[in-house]
C-alpha cells in the first residue's frame, strides 16, 4: 500500500506546488504587460514632451530675433526702415522658421522680406481686417510683443504672427509709429519639433493667440481633450497653448509572444530554478563585491588578485603563460604631505582608471594597498613581450595629469615584471622577481 501511495502522494504535492506556480506565472505575465505597457507609454511621453520643448524654444529663438529687429526700428525708424531688407535678411539667415517679415507703419504693411511670393500683403491696412487688427492694437496697447494664430494668411498658407509694436519715441514707448510682423512657418516649426509626424502618439493643440485652454483647437480633434492621456501646457511669448495626447502603444505581436513564452516557462522553471539559484546568485554576488573590492578605487584588492593568481598557477600546465606587474607611484608621500590627502586619493583613483584604460579586457588591475598596484597580464610569455607591455602602460598612464587648484601633476610609475615561467615556487617568489625589478626601476629614476 505503502508504494502505491507514492506516486499518489508524489502527485498530490506537485500539484499543490503547481496551483501558486500559475497564479505566480499569470501575475508575473501581467505585471510584465503592464510594463510594457507603462514603459511603451513613457516613451511616447519622453518624445512628446523633447518635441514640446524643442517648439517651445525655437518659438521663443524666433521671437527673440523679432524683439532685436524691433529695437532697433525703435531707436531709428527712419534708418531702419531705409535698411530694412538688409535687416530682415541677416535676421532670417539667423531663423529656421521664420518665412516672412512685414513692416508697417501706421499699421499699413509697406514692405515685405522677402518681396517674392508676399505681394499680396502689400498695402494691407490692418485696420480693415478686424480678426489682424486686433492683434496688432493688442501689441500696441501691452507695448510688448503679441503673438497671433496660428492664422490664416493673405499670401496663403498657415502661420504665427509675432506682432511687435514699434515707438519712435525711445525708451518712452509713448508716440506710436507702427508694427512689424514677423510671420513663422506653422507646419515648418511643428515638422522640426516632432509633433507633427509623432508615431505613436495622436496630439491636438488649442489656444489661438496664447489663450491657452480659453482659446479655439488649432490642431487635431477637440475631443482629444476629454479623454488624453496627456495634457499639458506649451509655453510661448506672452501666452500659452495646450496639448493633449493620446498614446497609440499596444504591445507588438513579438511582445505578446514574448509574454507567453514566459507563462509557460515560468511554470516549467520557476519552482526548480528562480527561486534557489537566483537568490543564491544574488547573495554570492553581493558577498564577492564586497570581499573582492577596494573601496576607493574600485578595482580588486589584494585578496581577490592573491586567490587569482593561486588558480592561475594550479593550472598553469594547462593554460598560457601570464605575467605580473608590479607598480608603485613615485612621490606618492610627498603628494600626501605637500598636497593633502584629498589629493593623493584623486590621484589613486586617476592610476587605477588609467591602468584600466591601458590594459585588456582580459587583464587583471588591482591595487594592493597605499600606492602600490599589480597588473596580471594573461597570455604574455616572454620578456620582450612584457617590457613593450609594460611600458606602453606606464607611457600612458604618465602621460596623464590630475588637475589640482595649484596646477597639474602627472603621475610617475617605478615598474617591474615577472614571468609566470621564471620560477616554480609560487606567489612569493613571483612578487620577489617583480619587486626586485620595479625598486631597481626606481633606482635608476632616482639617479
Amino acid at each position: 500500500m505503502v508504494k502505491k501511495k507514492s506516486p499518489l502522494v508524489a502527485l498530490v504535492l506537485f500539484v499543490i506546488g503547481l496551483i501558486p506556480v500559475v497564479f505566480l506565472s499569470s501575475w508575473v505575465t501581467s505585471l510584465s504587460a503592464d510594463r510594457l505597457q507603462q514603459s511603451a507609454n513613457d516613451e511616447a511621453l519622453e518624445e512628446l514632451l523633447l518635441a514640446k520643448s524643442t517648439l517651445e524654444a525655437s518659438l521663443f529663438r524666433d521671437v527673440f530675433l523679432s524683439d532685436s529687429l524691433a529695437t532697433v526700428f525703435s531707436i531709428d525708424p527712419e534708418i531702419a526702415y531705409k535698411n530694412f531688407h538688409a535687416i530682415a535678411r541677416r535676421m532670417l539667415e539667423k531663423s529656421e522658421n521664420v518665412r516672412n517679415i512685414g513692416v508697417a507703419p501706421d499699421d499699413i504693411i509697406a514692405k515685405n522680406f522677402p518681396a517674392e511670393g508676399n505681394e499680396k500683403a502689400i498695402g494691407l491696412d490692418f485696420r480693415t481686417v478686424p480678426s489682424q487688427y486686433e492683434t496688432v492694437l493688442a501689441a500696441r496697447l501691452s507695448k510688448d510683443v503679441y503673438l497671433a494664430g496660428p492664422l490664416e494668411l493673405v499670401q496663403g498658407g498657415t502661420a504665427i504672427i509675432a506682432r511687435l509694436p514699434i515707438f519712435d519715441d525711445y525708451p518712452r514707448s509713448e508716440n506710436y509709429w507702427g508694427s512689424i510682423s514677423v510671420v513663422i512657418d506653422y507646419e515648418k516649426l511643428m515638422k522640426a519639433s516632432g509633433l507633427s509626424n509623432m508615431s505613436n502618439a495622436k496630439i491636438a493643440l488649442r489656444g489661438v493667440n496664447g489663450l491657452g485652454q480659453q482659446g479655439e483647437v488649432f490642431e487635431g480633434d477637440v475631443s482629444s481633450f476629454n479623454n488624453a492621456d496627456y495634457q499639458g501646457k506649451i509655453v510661448v511669448p506672452n501666452g500659452e497653448w495646450w496639448i493633449a495626447a493620446n498614446f497609440d502603444t499596444t504591445l507588438t505581436d513579438r511582445q505578446k509572444l514574448a509574454l507567453t513564452a514566459s507563462y509557460w516557462g515560468i511554470i516549467a522553471l520557476y519552482a526548480i530554478l528562480y527561486g534557489g539559484v537566483y537568490l543564491l546568485w544574488r547573495y554570492y554576488r553581493a558577498e564577492r563585491k564586497l570581499a573582492n573590492q577596494d573601496p576607493l578605487t574600485g578595482l580588486f584588492n589584494r585578496r581577490f588578485v592573491f586567490s587569482y593568481l593561486e588558480k592561475l598557477l594550479s593550472k598553469q600546465r594547462d593554460s598560457a603563460q601570464f605575467c605580473i606587474l608590479a607598480i608603485d607611484l613615485n612621490r606618492f608621500k610627498e603628494i600626501n604631505d605637500l598636497l593633502g590627502h584629498e589629493v593623493g586619493d584623486d590621484m589613486l583613483r586617476l592610476v587605477a582608471e588609467s591602468l584600466e584604460e591601458s590594459t585588456r579586457a582580459s587583464d587583471i588591475v588591482a591595487r594592493l594597498g597605499g600606492d602600490e598596484f599589480l597588473v596580471i597580464l594573461n597570455r604574455v610569455d616572454n620578456n620582450n613581450v612584457a617590457e613593450q607591455k609594460l611600458n606602453q602602460i606606464k607611457q600612458y598612464v604618465e602621460s596623464k595629469a590630475l588637475q589640482t587648484e595649484t596646477g597639474s601633476i602627472a603621475p610617475s610609475l617605478s615598474i617591474g615584471f615577472s614571468l609566470s615561467s621564471e620560477t616554480n615556487n609560487g606567489i612569493p617568489s613571483l612578487l620577489k622577481i617583480a619587486d626586485e625589478r620595479m625598486y631597481k626601476n626606481k633606482q635608476d629614476k632616482t639617479s
